[in-house]
Order: structure tokens, then C-alpha cells, then sequence
């Protein structure tokens, strides 16, 4: 009965949370408020962006093809991580065969295989085969989440939650498992349900070919284990038995596992604790199935969702309902897997400033708590917008994320929304500033800095391991070739408007009017030009260094 019960309430919980989660996918706005959609424009925007894929043949191509390569493969992630891509392929592929061919075997297994009973082979092995996988993954998981740092600084409370309660499952079900197999009481169960072939004066005969063959441990019986008795035995099990069980060897990890057990046999007789295990086994996995839709295990639904959207999209949606319900999709989309955050380009800047909210993954985090009405305290308003405005756009963690999210399009919407509040970009607050004072035009898009003072900032610029490496600029121009910036400037020729332009006056020893070129505030951060550098110059992070620089000498000089 408390199976019953507890499963569906679990049902209950499950559905009810999925249906507010698709409710809100229409509902939530990340960015200005004044640029909502209503809920019946986003809704029907969604079924006829859907009936456009469906009446298109170059989309329904790229659909299937995301959805072989993107989807079902995981391609990206495996050009990326092949130990990730284990990982992630392990838990999701092990544990959707463990629920469907397990878990759900009344409606899949037994109607696809008339013979199938889950204590024969090859079903037995496949079960097992499914959850060492899981544990594997597992292990995989955690092990990445100790060893990388940038994993570890991201790592919360949910994220462990969902680890454990996944290990729980798993681990339970190896443990029942290995409980049966030693369990007399269980033996004595199949005997009263299924045994009424067998005299009694034949038993015993039974008992000690499963006892020596399948490892089942009778307490305070004295079986006398002769040839005579095991090839009696094994003529009874062939008539009555063979038939729904097979060797318990073939499931190796859960007969290991009871080899273990075989001292304590007598207690778990005793005390029935295979039908505690049994119990432990099936609430966690109600559990799960509850915890699914306010969890991150919400992204098993909604990450196919995103990466099919990308696959045929990419970030060219046009309807701009649309695009407010992609970001809604994908704020729940997101693993926590970090990708985004162990590539980002200003990732290293948290050594500095010990602001989570420079990354990426923890940006999504708050942006999803806001949007679904968990507003920002003062303290992590103010952190949360330093972070946006350090970010620098440069759209890679859109290209790697394995979830296919746009995360461009989410950070322009967000900085759209902060813009409009009181605490701005710093950079932007240090040109507003400057423009208030008379000393520079709202026109001018350079913040100038004052020349002809003494500024020992080019010998400190010198000291910098990153920032001296200017010296090494044979003027190849490679940066500037590379560079996106340069390639929409109207004027290119213009001083101060390529990367090469600024190197090159550094080492001249024009720190001023490097200073107040265009280009170090103009720079995306995208490192195409470091990148490029055959000298191993570090353009972005000269770039960076400037930038602090000028900003020290307008507030702390």
C-alpha cells in the first residue's frame, strides 16, 4: 500500500511541477520588462515557429540531424571532453535503460520480450551492465568536481543533492539485489508462491544446489552437500526453476556485492532488511521523480529542447516572442557543467575580483532565480552587475555550451535591463561621469585621459609579465587582420582603431596617447588577436591592463 500511495503522490508532484515549468516557459522575461510578450503571443509563436520547422525540409533536415549528432551522440561534447562526454553518456544512457527496461518493465519489457522475468539472463547482465555505467558516471562526475577548481568554485547544495540522491538510487537497487540472492527468507517466499511441485523430503536436495550454485545463505540449517544431493538438486532446479532463474552470476556487480553480505546473512533473515532495502530502493526513486521538475534534473526535458533549437536556428530566431521563450528554455537547460565557465575569457579575472557572478554558470543560476520571482538582495544586486559588465561578449560560451544554449542573447538582454537601473557598467559610469563634467562629448567614444603629466604607468605596464610581452610586436599586423572589431570600423586607418596601431605606440613609450585609443575600450575580449600573434604577444590582456590603468587615474590618482 505505501507503494501505491507514495508513488502517486510522486506522479502527483511530478506532473504538477512539469505543468507550472511549461507555464512559466511562457511566462518568464529575461530583460526589459517594457519589451514583454504576453502569454498567448509567446504560445502561439512557439506552435507556429514548430509548424514552420515541420513544412520546411532544409529545417526538418537540420532537426533530425541535431537530434542524431547533438542529441542522442552528443558530438560537440565529445570534441570537447572525451572524459566528460563518458560521464554525461554513462548516467543519461545507463540510467534511461535502467527506468525503461527496469523500472518500467511491465510496459516495455515484458510486452518486447515473452520471456522476459528480471531474474533471468540476459536481462539480468543488462541491469547490471546499466547501473555500473551510472556508477561509473558517477564517479566521473565527482572526481571532475574535486580535481577542477573552476568546478569545485561552482559546485552548490543542489548540485551534490542530485549527485546523492542518484547514487542512492543505484546503489539501493545493487543492494537488493545482493539481499535476494543471499536471502533464505526470499528463497522460502518462491518456494511457498512457485514450489508446489516439489516434496517435502526434496527440498533439502534444492536448498543445497542454490546454496552452493546461487549463493543463498540458510541460517541454522545443516545441509549435507554431497554429489549425490547437488546432482538432485540440479535435476529439481531444471524442472522447476530453470525457467525464471538463471545463474545470479550474470549479474556480476550485485553477486559480487553478495559475496560480501554472506556473513551478515543471518541478520538480514532475521530482520527482513531486504524489504527495508526494498523500501529505501523505491522512495528515492519516487523521490527523484518528484525533486525531476524543481531540480537540475529538470534539463533531461529541456536540454534536448535547446540543443534542437540551436541545431536548427542557431541564434538567428527571428520572431522576437520566440526569442524571450528560448531564453526561458534555456535558463532551465543549463547542467551546471561548467563549460562555460572553464572557457570563459574573463574567467581569470576572479582571481582578482572574487566575484562568482564573473561566471558565466553562476550568472544563469541567479538570472533563473530572479525570473521565477527570487529577487536580489542590495549586496548580490551589486555583485550581479559588476559580473555582467566584466563580461565581454564574445559569444564562447554560446559556441561551446553542450546544452546549445544562446547565452549571448541572454547577457545582451540582462546588461539591457541593468543599464536601466542606478548602478551601471563601471566603465560606462566613468564615461558618464566625464561627459557630466564638461571634459568629454556624449559624442566621443574615447574616455581621454590627460597628457603631458608625468605617468609612470608605461614602467609599470613593463613589469607586467603579460603586458611586457608589447616589446616582442614586429608590426606583422596579425592582430589587426584577425581582429572583428577592425573588420566593422569605418575608418580602420584611424589611429587608435586596430590592435597594432596601440602596440606599436607602446613601444614608442606613447602611453598617453595609447591611452586614448578607441580600440582598448572598443575590444570585445575575444583573443582572436592574442591568438593570432606569432610573437605571443598578449594583446587582449595589454588591453585589460590599460583599461586599469585609466580607470586608476581618473578615481585614484
Amino acid at each position: 500500500m505505501i507503494y501505491t500511495y507514495s508513488f502517486f503522490l510522486s506522479l502527483a508532484v511530478f506532473l504538477l511541477g512539469l505543468s507550472h515549468r511549461f507555464i512559466q516557459f511562457f511566462r518568464v522575461f529575461i530583460g526589459p520588462k517594457e519589451e514583454a510578450f504576453s502569454f498567448l503571443k509567446r504560445i502561439s509563436g512557439f506552435f507556429i515557429g514548430g509548424l514552420g520547422i515541420l513544412i520546411s525540409p532544409v529545417r526538418l533536415f537540420r532537426l533530425f540531424r541535431s537530434l542524431i549528432l547533438d542529441v542522442i551522440l552528443q558530438v560537440q561534447l565529445l570534441r570537447q571532453d572525451f572524459l566528460k562526454w563518458i560521464m554525461h553518456m554513462f548516467i543519461f544512457y545507463g540510467f534511461t535503460g535502467l527506468v525503461l527496461f527496469h523500472a518500467l518493465e511491465g510496459f516495455i519489457s515484458e510486452p518486447l520480450f515473452s520471456d522476459y522475468a528480471s531474474t533471468l539472463n540476459p536481462f539480468m547482465t543488462m541491469r547490471n551492465v546499466l547501473g555500473v555505467m551510472v556508477i561509473i558516471g558517477i564517479a566521473i562526475a565527482m572526481g571532475r568536481r574535486r580535481k577542477i577548481s573552476g568546478l569545485r568554485l561552482i559546485s552548490k547544495k543542489p548540485d551534490y543533492i542530485a549527485i546523492a540522491l542518484l547514487g542512492i538510487i543505484i546503489f539501493s537497487g545493487f543492494l537488493l539485489e545482493a539481499s535476494k540472492i543471499v536471502s533464505s527468507a526470499v528463497f522460502d517466499e518462491m518456494m511457498v508462491d512457485w514450489g508446489d511441485m516439489i516434496y517435502e523430503e526434496e527440498l533439502p536436495a534444492l536448498k543445497v544446489f542454490w546454496q552452493e550454485e546461487f549463493n543463498v545463505v540458510f541460517p541454522g540449517e545443516v545441509l549435507q552437500v554431497t554429489p549425490g544431493a547437488l546432482e538432485e538438486g540440479e535435476t529439481l532446479h531444471d524442472d522447476n526453476c530453470m525457467g525464471c532463474h538463471s545463474r545470479p552470476q550474470w549479474a556480476f556487480a550485485s553477486y559480487g556485492l553478495s559475496m560480501g553480505l554472506r556473513p551478515w546473512a543471518r541478520f538480514f533473515n532475521e530482520h527482513r532488511l531486504d524489504t527495508l532495502i526494498w523500501v529505501v530502493h523505491f522512495i528515492s526513486c519516487f523521490a527523484g521523480l518528484a525533486y525531476l521538475p524543481f531540480s537540475k534534473f529538470l534539463h533531461i526535458l529541456t536540454s534536448p529542447v535547446s540543443i534542437l533549437t540551436n541545431g536548427i536556428s542557431g541564434q538567428l530566431i527571428k520572431r522576437p516572442e520566440n526569442k524571450a521563450t528560448r531564453r526561458a528554455f534555456d535558463i532551465q537547460a543549463c547542467t551546471r557543467c561548467g563549460t562555460c565557465t572553464l572557457n570563459c575569457s574573463v574567467g581569470p579575472v576572479y582571481r582578482i575580483i572574487s566575484n562568482p557572478y564573473i561566471f558565466p554558470s553562476e550568472r544563469v543560476e541567479k538570472i533563473r532565480e530572479t525570473a521565477t520571482g527570487d529577487p536580489f538582495d542590495p549586496e548580490s544586486g551589486r555583485s550581479f552587475t559588476e559580473g555582467s559588465f566584466i563580461c565581454t561578449e564574445c559569444n564562447r560560451c554560446s559556441q561551446l555550451c553542450p546544452a546549445g544554449m544562446d547565452l549571448q542573447d541572454i547577457w545582451i538582454q540582462t546588461r539591457n535591463q541593468l543599464a536601466r537601473e542606478p548602478s551601471p557598467d563601471p566603465m560606462a559610469g566613468l564615461r558618464t561621469d566625464r561627459v557630466r563634467k564638461g571634459l568629454l562629448s556624449p559624442r566621443d567614444k574615447v574616455i581621454p585621459i590627460a597628457s603631458g603629466q608625468k605617468n609612470p604607468d608605461l614602467d609599470l605596464l613593463k613589469k607586467s609579465l603579460p603586458a611586457q610581452t608589447f616589446s616582442y610586436c614586429y608590426k606583422c599586423r596579425s592582430c589587426t587582420n584577425s581582429c572583428p572589431v577592425v573588420s566593422l570600423s569605418k575608418d580602420p586607418q584611424a589611429f587608435g582603431t586596430a590592435p597594432h596601431q596601440i602596440i606599436h605606440s607602446l613601444s614608442l613609450g606613447l602611453m598617453d596617447k595609447a591611452l586614448n585609443a578607441p580600440m582598448i575600450w572598443d575590444c570585445l575580449t575575444c583573443y582572436q588577436c592574442q591568438e593570432s600573434c606569432p610573437q605571443g604577444v598578449r594583446v587582449t590582456d595589454i588591453f585589460y591592463e590599460m583599461r586599469n590603468i585609466a580607470y586608476k587615474q581618473e578615481y585614484q590618482s
